[in-house]
């Protein structure tokens, strides 16, 4: 399984693919939101003196649904 699309923040942002190894495809976009001051429940590691604080980022994955495409496959009749 691996995803294809833009990167920022060494995390995925923007339009992109996910591909599965059953050979599923799952189209959608990704989301980036900085996590405010308090909202890391993750441990608290020790950042070397002078180094910048490493920004953190929650992720929000919203699949295209096609739902409109495929309702048109089933109920469309040819004549």
């Amino acid at each position: 399984m691996y995803f294809e699309g833009d990167f920022e923040n060494n995390k995925p942002s923007g339009r992109g693919v996910w591909y599965l190894k059953t050979g599923n495809v799952v189209e959608g976009i990704f989301t980036q939101k900085p996590k405010e001051a308090g909202e890391d429940e993750e441990p608290v590691e020790e950042e070397e003196e002078g180094a910048q604080p490493k920004k953190k980022f929650d992720l929000i994955w919203q699949s295209d649904t096609n739902i409109s495409k495929s309702a048109y496959m089933v109920n469309s009749v040819e004549q």
